[in-house]
């Protein structure tokens, strides 16, 4: 016996969740516990490697940078960018998959990014989508991704204000631009991407002709 069709009685599908939800049903599979990294990826790849990169990108967006996460959550941004800008589907090492992230640290990082998310519901819409149409614009993206994963990792001391939350800006609008299909977001994501590529430039500068000057005042 074939099984039967739907009928109009069965009603339409239940709409899909918003992504601030999505996020929020991760504190439900961790009552308590830490989370691997895997279990984080598992939970939310079905909805593509853009909706991975906005959650690792949340805790940079904190004033002070939270310890422990900034070399392995850059690292895993810098691949998700990458595999995005190839074309490819998800792939990370194990050392960074089995990473374990405290329930305290995962309840604010997710409460701030469905916050943070649900407001931007409101204004991130499908726009001048002619700049993710052109020709390798999305594979252009996915690399400016991958450079802001590898600016979010470098160590920089908490003297430097904004050298987590310059790259951040720039990789969350990215990947917002590429969900919602929002190229004011992506110009944003461009924007963010140029200024923290200007300002982690100048930190470099400064630092070289700080150490120039200290060696003349050291051998002087």
């Amino acid at each position: 016996m074939s099984a039967p069709h739907p009928t109009p009685d069965d009603g339409p599908p239940p709409p899909a969740r918003r992504l601030s939800e999505e996020l929020e049903s991760l504190l439900a599979i961790a009552p308590g516990q830490p989370m691997a990294l895997r279990t984080i990826v598992d939970h939310l790849h079905f909805r593509g490697l853009p909706t991975l990169i906005v959650l690792l990108c949340v805790p940079f967006l904190f004033p002070l940078p939270l310890p422990g996460l900034s070399i392995p959550f850059g690292v895993a941004i810098a691949l998700c960018g990458l595999r995005l800008g190839l074309g490819q589907s998800l792939w990370m090492p194990q050392f960074i998959l089995r990473r374990e992230v405290s329930y305290d640290v995962l309840k604010k990082t997710v409460g701030f990014a469905a916050s943070f998310y649900r407001k931007l519901e409101t204004l991130v819409r499908p726009r001048m989508h002619f700049l993710q149409r052109w020709p390798g614009m999305i594979n252009l993206m996915g690399l400016m991704i991958m450079v802001g994963g590898l600016l979010l990792s470098l160590p920089f001391p908490p003297i430097f204000p904004l050298t987590n939350t310059i790259p951040g800006l720039a990789v969350i609008f990215m990947a917002l631009g590429i969900m919602e299909r929002d190229g004011v977001c992506t110009l944003i994501g461009y924007f963010f991407a140029l200024l923290g590529l200007c300002y982690v430039g100048l930190i470099f500068f400064l630092g070289a002709a700080g150490v120039q000057q200290l060696w003349r005042w050291v051998t002087g």
